[in-house]
């Protein structure tokens, strides 16, 4: 009975001493990773144009991988046509909101007027205090002192220009070697590594890329979508700068939840300046940008991706947290790509297979479960 006894306790320690290095090693990692987000802090004018020239390169590698095997065009043809397709985007994308900056510069004096009907409005009915002589804008100038704000604003509007000019040319070059390298990557790989290692590293590697592409590329197209059916709805109800408006709801779709609700409110307080006191077309836009982002976010998106990337809804907000106080607008926009990289790295390394678990969320556990 006692040499029983030895023998479990025995058998008991083994196991500790098994586990006691997975337990340093995830703790390692956590740490690493609070490492990591201060470095990504420090250097976020760097850090920034290395994160997005990385995902463009991931967006992009699959559609350069099918024109060199089915089209048979050089690696290097393929890399030119993806960077004039991103670079013909964004000049358009910047065209179509200069003409509407220009609209929206035109027509400020009759919205100046209907914001101030709608502050008088809400001044009557909730007992606020507002000087009849002067304009709307002349009280904001005077009591928030934004005139000061302005001019500081222009002067500082050109070096805006010319810095963000700057980091996209970097982003494009970054973007351009990444996918030069990509090409010679699985040669790399081999010899780098033997056995079952060389596989191991093979299928890590291509699971994150396949995965971390497909959300990616999922998020764009139901991005898109929802900014092309904002447009129609938007048009349809007569709600001037539809454009702008289905700009801002395409980006920011990439950050969930929050993003759509943002999206929406600005879009229905623009709606009740322009047709208050009329109510129908302000309650149509509440209902269809409601609807639009419900049926898009909630019913096509998850049926689209699966349950594979299946994320828990707190960690999505403490991404969110965390990257946007790192990265500010970028860093929200870039949280959840950040954490569906994570959890298919973690899926994919057996030692940290615990995380991934604690990432997912509930249909994680009930698939299991099953």
């Amino acid at each position: 009975m006692e040499e029983k006894t030895v023998m479990e306790s025995a058998s008991l320690e083994g196991a500790k001493e098994k586990n006691y290095p997975r337990r340093v090693f995830i703790l390692l990692c956590l740490l690493s990773m609070v490492v990591l987000v201060a470095i990504l802090k420090v250097t976020k004018g760097i850090a920034v144009q290395i994160v997005l020239s990385i995902l463009l390169a991931l967006v992009a590698l699959p559609a350069v991988r099918k024109m060199h095997t089915r089209l048979r065009l050089p690696w290097g043809v393929g890399i030119g046509i993806t960077l004039i397709a991103f670079v013909l985007s964004i000049g358009a994308i910047a065209r179509l909101l200069q003409a509407s900056a220009a609209s929206i510069i035109n027509a400020y004096p009759r919205y100046e007027n209907r914001l101030l009907t709608l502050y008088k409005y809400a001044a009557q009915r909730f007992n606020l205090s507002f000087d009849e002589g002067k304009t709307l804008i002349e009280n904001l100038l005077a009591q928030l002192k934004i005139r000061q704000y302005l001019q500081s604003a222009a002067l500082s509007v050109s070096n805006t220009a010319l810095l963000t000019a700057k980091n996209v040319f970097l982003v494009f070059m970054m973007y351009t070697f990444l996918l030069v390298e990509a090409g010679s990557f699985e040669k790399k790989i081999s010899l780098a590594f033997e056995g079952k290692m060389r596989h191991r590293v093979k299928s890590v590697i291509t699971k994150v890329m396949v995965d971390t592409t497909r959300y990616l590329s999922i998020k764009f197209v139901i991005s898109l979508a929802t900014g092309l059916l904002v447009f129609v709805e938007l048009s349809i109800i007569g709600v001037d700068f539809a454009i702008v408006w289905a700009f801002l709801a395409f980006l920011l779709n990439f950050i969930p939840t929050f993003g759509s609700v943002i999206s929406g409110l600005l879009t229905g307080f623009f709606a009740l300046l322009q047709f208050f006191p009329y109510a129908p077309p302000v309650i149509a836009t509440a209902l269809l940008l409601t609807l639009t982002n419900m049926l898009l976010g909630n019913v096509v998106e998850p049926r689209i991706e699966g349950d594979n990337l299946n994320i828990s809804p707190f960690l999505i907000l403490v991404s969110l947290s965390i990257w946007g106080w790192v990265w500010g607008f970028i860093g929200m926009l870039l949280a959840v790509p950040f954490l569906v990289f994570i959890k298919i790295v973690c899926e994919n390394v057996s030692f940290l297979k615990p995380i991934g678990i604690l990432i997912g969320n509930n249909k994680t556990v009930k698939r299991a479960v099953k």
